[in-house]
């Protein structure tokens, strides 16, 4: 009996811990007959979160690096044209974009979705690759060196985590790249090899 309770109570303690840590960025919106609003609360513990706003054709309407943890803003949409928008919330670890539909008389989110970026860790001659693919879609990756000579290639399919270990220890010295590719962006980490 006292296994079970201790078992609860830690499996408890993450849970909570892993809810505080991972917190997403809070998000809401208001929207009222003439004051079409939109209303953006973070609560993030990383050091910068970048926000834009951009109109259908990527122009960026709005722009604003936060440094700070806790952060508010109301965003009055009501001169903006009919037609969807995209806020992008991003910051180190992942990226969150919203399209929003601005009506004639309100406005809705009509989609989300998360990329997460790759975590390169690097210790001596070794390149350490995690990533968070949480629509499993495929993922490419590759090394270079520092005259664009692919050393290493392949293509993750289907797997929602992406872990890589590269060792350079018998490579030759050069600068070497690896690489992440997904659907639509490309991460790169380098690394020096004496």
């Amino acid at each position: 009996m006292k296994t079970i309770m201790k078992f609860t109570a830690i499996i408890s303690f993450l849970l909570v811990t892993s809810t505080t840590i991972a917190k997403d960025p809070e998000f809401s919106v208001e929207a009222n007959g003439e004051s079409k609003s939109l209303v953006l609360t973070l609560d993030t513990q990383w050091s910068t979160t970048k926000l834009r706003i951009l109109d259908k054709e990527n122009n960026v309407i709005y722009n604003e690096t936060v440094s700070k943890s806790l952060y508010a803003k109301k965003f009055d949409l009501s001169k903006l044209q009919k037609g969807n928008y995209s806020l992008e919330v991003d910051n180190s670890l992942r990226t969150i974009y919203y399209t929003i539909e601005v009506g004639s008389e309100d406005l809705e989110i009509i989609k989300r979705k998360e990329r997460s970026k790759p975590v390169f860790r690097k210790t001596e001659n070794k390149v350490f690759l995690n990533l968070l693919n949480l629509d499993a879609e495929d993922v490419e990756v590759k090394v270079i060196d520092s005259q664009n000579r692919v050393v290493y290639t392949e293509v993750v399919e289907g797997e929602s985590i992406v872990e890589k270990a590269f060792n350079f220890e018998k490579a030759h010295d050069d600068r070497y790249t690896v690489l992440v590719k997904d659907d639509m962006l490309t991460y790169s980490e380098s690394i020096l090899v004496k």
